[in-house]
């Protein structure tokens, strides 16, 4: 067994000294920003809805072609004050001018204020600011009154842009691989990466697969931890070789090499590879350069070299990775555009492999993290022993009714005694049978149970189940969303939601009673080849206005798994939808009390290019009471302001959620104004909080949440507003814990949440045998007593399989031809942070004298052991946040009814 973990992650070394760096610095000076402005609003159809400058781009060409650039600033464009770009020397005027043109020149101004565009950047020309000199210290940072780490934002983008230069200086060489890999930096919205180029070739069933290397450098921080951290994580870039449609407005993104287009300036720049995005352009029909890429500009700076236009990348793919007049690209691949021979992640020897190099390479100014302990708790709950079945027949069967009993009990309990209603709407009879004889193995009735009747009942062992099957029919066609005169594409889309909605519910009687289930067979989303026909999403909405939970199963491909597989899943999600969800018993130190309950939060978020086109948010709160008689799973009802079962708050979810515009990112320019303005949302949802810990105070309660979900509506869960035994809302100081229930906990989450906000790990072993993998409640070795962050890690899910730790997957290796085609799984890290819990402070201030306190272990192993149960793989998240989380299958904004018409 493995007794440590160690996370790729690295901070600031104290016996280093100050890291100092001298860089020279330019503004982004008022005078260009307003003048640009008025231009750059020209081009909007609806000018006062703009949303600022399209810096990201200009930010993107002057790390491409302005050699010796480090980075770029945040939030220079919106305050002269910030520093904008920092460079080792001076950016000459003559580079600086023809970038700038070259991005301006790139604005859609209609033809009339040409001239005015002309003479901003004749004024931009002749106001190029002056360069500053500027020290800036990267290791000094100001903690926060609980002692956590607060960088300033330049380190954030300054830190892995040096980093990855730093690394990018020297080759990786692995033990056994053949050649030497060198990387390239690319620019990234949060921190930096490399990645390995020219790509390697992976050759298997004679066609030639291309990938490469990838790290990703990021600052982050630990609550409570007084230095920041730098997280280096590693993975494979998989390389498209072949074209794809992407009519859907779908974007791919796009890597190009390509030589400075400054000859004699050429030495002075660092390896470089430019991200950009292609994707269907509607104003040229064909594929274009999307979303503000730079490579659309390039031909503009570099007039001898001749540049690939964006349908030639996608069509000519295999050619232009391989490179052609001196410039190459690559178009990184995405499972939705089919499979690729080469699979995703390392395994845990490589990335230990890699991560000793790194190590290496940012010597002497960084040392490793602490490395994690196991935590003396249980590492799963009271789980169902299933002992295999050709070895242990007898034991494997009782492990079965044990599942079912527990199964059919859950469901009783969700029920309240009421029947269950089901509705199989299938395309095939094979589908059909599958599904009766999954329902009837996982609740346990005789196996001669179902018919071939359209319309059945089950009655066995005091559960009622109520069966109708029939064909789906033409529920299950694309969704008719062809443009028709006077109708824009997104009232035809809404017109054919809304058909197919009242076609749904016109087919199906109206329910009475507790809500019923519908298992709909229906097409996978390849299968709907024109924009925005899925009609998925309309079956789920015209289900639920008939008081029916919806799960769907796609119809048999040549890559979807057995029948009786996906029938089983199915269920399984469906009963999960219905609060039949089994609820393992903790097995925990002393302190827990019995009567606990579980209290989750999650933000639900939908964008404008979400399913229903249509922008919405809602916050979800949900309570599990795992003793309660009935309906043990139970969600917040806002309007009514009431606890309901889980399934009535899926339903009305569905029912009730409407479109609320917002823009969500620089992309989205032409959203309309939202309802509520961005402090108007946060305010709502905090007052949400409020309310649901206020309902749930009379029980001892566990509240669980996000960080990376809650934070950006719940400002104060950010790392340095963090307090111990506290909680804190925007408008008020922090408060004791106890103001919001006498018996309350507070533990909060953390995953990588797609910024890489928790570390990559490996186990390593001893005398230099190769590094594995290990599951448990984890904390850093020297943790303090009292310690309140801790690292929960669980195993990797069964359907895995096994695979040697020592697989290579850079080569050309020893391993191969095996190692490329096996997928590197590494279980996910999830840092536990027990903000609140009944320490000895807190029962002291509450004049409790002869009171147990809380140990803060306890607490994060509770919620460490919520991520298993006995029907499902380890959870990503903890039970109550998983189900949590799900409620947005339901939140499906559209157009209020008084719109409509």
């Amino acid at each position: 067994m493995y007794t440590l973990i160690r996370p790729t992650a690295y901070e600031p070394d104290p016996a280093a000294g100050p890291w100092l760096e001298q860089y020279h610095v330019i503004r982004f000076v008022e005078r260009w920003r307003t003048g640009l402005e008025e231009v750059y609003r020209l081009g909007w159809k609806r000018r006062q809805n703009h949303v600022g400058l399209p810096l990201r781009q200009l930010n993107g060409l002057f790390r491409a072609v302005a050699p010796g650039v480090t980075a770029t600033g945040r939030g220079a464009g919106s305050d002269a004050t910030v520093p904008w770009i920092y460079a080792r020397e001076p950016v000459p005027a003559d580079v600086i001018r023809p970038v700038i043109s070259s991005w301006v020149t790139g604005f859609p101004i209609p033809d009339e204020h040409q001239q005015r565009l002309a003479d901003v950047v004749e004024t931009a020309h002749k106001g190029i600011p002056e360069w500053d000199v500027a020290q800036v210290d990267l290791t000094t940072v100001q903690p926060s009154p609980e002692g956590t780490a607060d960088p300033s934002r330049q380190l954030y983008a300054l830190v892995p842009e040096i980093l990855a230069a730093r690394l990018a200086a020297r080759p990786l060489r692995l033990p056994g691989v053949g050649r030497d890999l060198w990387f390239r930096v690319v620019d990234r919205e949060q921190g930096a990466e490399l990645v390995s180029w020219p790509p390697q070739e992976f050759v298997t069933n004679r066609r030639t697969w291309f990938y490469s290397a990838v790290l990703t450098i990021t600052v982050q921080t630990v609550p409570f931890v007084p230095t920041y951290r730098v997280h280096v994580s590693s993975g494979i870039r998989r390389w498209m070789t072949s074209g794809t449609d992407m009519s859907h407005n779908q974007t791919a993104r796009v890597l190009l090499d390509v030589p400075l287009p400054w000859s004699d300036l050429t030495e002075k720049g660092t390896s470089r590879l430019i991200a950009n995005r292609v994707g269907w352009s509607r104003d040229r029909r064909r594929i274009d350069w999307r979303d503000h890429s730079v490579a659309g500009l390039l031909p503009d700076l570099d007039i001898v070299r001749t540049y690939p236009r964006a349908d030639e990348v996608v069509a000519q793919a295999p050619t232009w990775i391989k490179g052609r007049g001196g410039i190459s690209a690559g178009i990184v691949h995405q499972n939705r555009y089919g499979t690729h021979g080469v699979e995703t992640g390392l395994l845990s020897g490589e990335r230990s492999l890699i991560d000793g190099w790194v190590e290496e390479g940012l010597r002497p100014l960084f040392r490793r993290a602490p490395e994690l302990h196991r935590v003396r708790e249980a590492n799963k709950p009271t789980l169902i022993s299933k002992p295999a079945a050709k070895t242990n027949p007898a034991g494997h069967a009782e492990a079965v009714r044990k599942a079912v009993a527990a199964r059919r009990e859950a469901l009783k309990t969700s029920l309240a005694d009421e029947p269950l209603g089901v509705d199989l709407l299938w395309q095939f009879p094979e589908t059909r049978h599958a599904l009766l004889s999954e329902l009837a193995e996982l609740l346990g009735f005789p196996t001669d149970v179902a018919s071939t009747q359209p319309d059945q009942e089950w009655r066995f062992d005091g559960l009622r189940v109520c069966v109708r099957t029939a064909e789906l029919g033409a529920l299950g066609a694309p969704l008719d969303v062809s443009r028709r005169a006077g109708v824009t594409r997104s009232g035809a889309f809404d017109e054919a939601l809304r058909a197919r909605r009242v076609a749904v519910a016109a087919r199906l009687r109206q329910r009475s009673g507790p809500p019923g289930l519908a298992i709909v067979e229906i097409g996978g989303e390849q299968r709907f080849t024109a924009q925005d026909s899925d009609p998925k999403f309309a079956v789920r909405l015209g289900l639920a206005d008939t008081g029916r939970l919806s799960q769907f199963i796609t119809v048999p491909t040549d890559a979807t798994a057995d029948v009786s597989m996906r029938a089983r899943a199915a269920w399984l999600d469906g009963l999960r939808q219905l609060g039949a969800t089994t609820i393992p018993s903790p097995r925990v130190s002393d302190g827990v009390p019995q009567a606990v309950q579980y209290l989750a939060l999650w933000v639900v978020r939908r964008r404008a290019n979400g399913p229903t086109r249509r922008a919405g948010q809602k916050l979800v709160a949900l309570l599990i009471r795992p003793h309660d008689d009935h309906h043990r799973v139970c969600g917040w009802d806002e309007l009514s302001r009431e606890w309901v079962p889980y399934p009535v708050l899926l339903l009305r979810l569905a029912q009730r959620v409407e479109s609320v515009e917002v823009r969500d990112t620089e992309s989205d320019e032409h959203a309309k104004p939202q309802a509520l303005s961005p402090d108007e949302q946060r305010e709502d949802i905090e007052r949400q909080i409020r309310s649901v810990l206020y309902q749930a105070r009379h029980r001892p309660t566990l509240l669980l949440a996000n960080a990376g979900n809650l934070r950006s509506a719940w400002r104060w869960l950010r790392n340095p507003s963090l307090t111990v035994d506290r909680i804190g809302f925007s408008a008020d100081e922090p408060q004791r814990l106890a103001a919001y229930g006498p018996d309350l906990r507070f533990v909060l989450t953390r995953d990588g949440a797609g910024r890489e906000e928790t570390p990559q790990w490996y186990a390593p072993a001893a005398d230099d045998a190769v590094a594995g993998l290990a599951s448990g409640l984890w904390a850093a070795e020297d943790a303090a007593a009292g310690n309140r962050v801790f690292v929960s890690i669980t195993d990797k899910p069964a359907s895995a399989g096994k695979v040697h730790k020592g697989l290579m997957k850079l080569g050309p290796h020893p391993s191969w031809p095996k190692g490329p085609s096996v997928v590197g799984r590494n279980p996910q890290y999830l840092e536990l942070v027990v903000l609140g819990c009944l320490s000895e402070k807190v029962l002291a201030d509450a004049g409790v004298v002869d009171g147990k306190p809380d140990s803060p272990a306890t607490w994060a192993a509770l919620t460490h052991q919520l991520r298993f149960h006995d029907d499902y793989p380890p959870l990503a998240r903890p039970l109550p946040l998983h189900l949590a989380k799900l409620a947005e299958e339901y939140v499906l904004p559209v157009v209020p009814e008084a719109l409509k018409d």
